[in-house]
């Protein structure tokens, strides 16, 4: 039994949260599949989710919890690709998400479109929506009814305790 309770809607940020590289950066465009969790890019570079991450939306997923992306990427085409060519449990990861919100500007734009697009206005009015993202600056969602889980150590990127923890203070927070 868990201690802890889901939220309705879970955020991600992508880079250094999802995975421990910048797809803007690091990443050319040309991505192949190696494994269903391992692709490369035309100079060699290995790309792959942070350890924990699969298994944890795999998680969401068996919670009926909504999956949403909130990133400031400005090469959304490369994201894009390779949220394509990754796979969880045969499944394009990209199909795990409900909400892909990309581009310039802040986190609290990004999740209000998602709560738009998708209609999830009770959920963000009832707190039952948390963030996971590795810049500090983004607890300004918090403004906006969003619980914020920072992610303190970039190069891990999203782990079990991090994603524990959030959970276990939402819950909490929620009684």
């Amino acid at each position: 039994m868990t201690a802890y309770s889901y939220p309705s809607v879970v955020v991600f940020d992508l880079d250094y949260t999802l995975w421990p590289f910048w797809c803007d950066y690091h990443v050319d465009s040309n991505i192949k599949r190696v494994t269903d969790s391992e692709l490369k890019d035309s100079s060699g570079y290995r790309i792959a989710l942070c350890p924990d991450v699969e298994l944890i939306i795999k998680e969401l997923v068996a919670h009926n919890v909504t999956i949403v992306s909130a990133s400031r990427t400005p090469t959304p085409h490369i994201a894009k690709r390779i949220l394509s060519l990754l796979k969880i449990d045969g499944k394009p990861m990209i199909q795990h998400f409900d909400s892909l919100q990309w581009g310039e500007g802040s986190k609290i734009r990004h999740i209000t479109r998602a709560v738009e697009e998708l209609g999830l206005e009770k959920e963000l009015e009832a707190g039952s929506m948390i963030l996971f993202d590795d810049e500090a600056r983004n607890r300004d969602v918090e403004l906006i009814g969003c619980h914020f889980a920072f992610i303190e150590d970039y190069k891990r990127g999203l782990t079990r305790p991090i994603f524990e923890r959030a959970l276990k203070t939402w819950s909490e927070e929620q009684k």
